[in-house]
């Protein structure tokens, strides 16, 4: 009995997780050296636009490291989105 009432809570949790959340919107940055702004969506600004950077990053390095100096300038690009 206990091992069903585990289980129907594991899967009531799961689908908490696997829903997207009803407060999450939208959010669009724009990067210099991008040409089309990433459209990130999440619950606050701040958590989209720390995804948004990751994806800038991932766009400008196209996967491979860049070197220091390079991966310094992309990482300040990625910082601070146009407005």
């Amino acid at each position: 009995m206990k091992t069903i009432f585990l289980i129907a809570v594991l899967m009531m949790g799961l689908n908490t997780f696997a829903a997207p959340s009803a407060t999450e919107k939208v959010y669009l940055f724009k990067f210099q050296g991008i040409q089309q702004p990433i459209s990130m969506k999440a619950a606050s600004k701040e958590a989209a636009f720390k995804l948004a950077a990751k994806e800038c990053f991932s766009k400008l390095t196209g996967g491979k490291y860049p070197g220091e100096e390079k991966g310094l300038d992309i990482i300040d690009i990625c910082a601070n989105p146009k407005m």
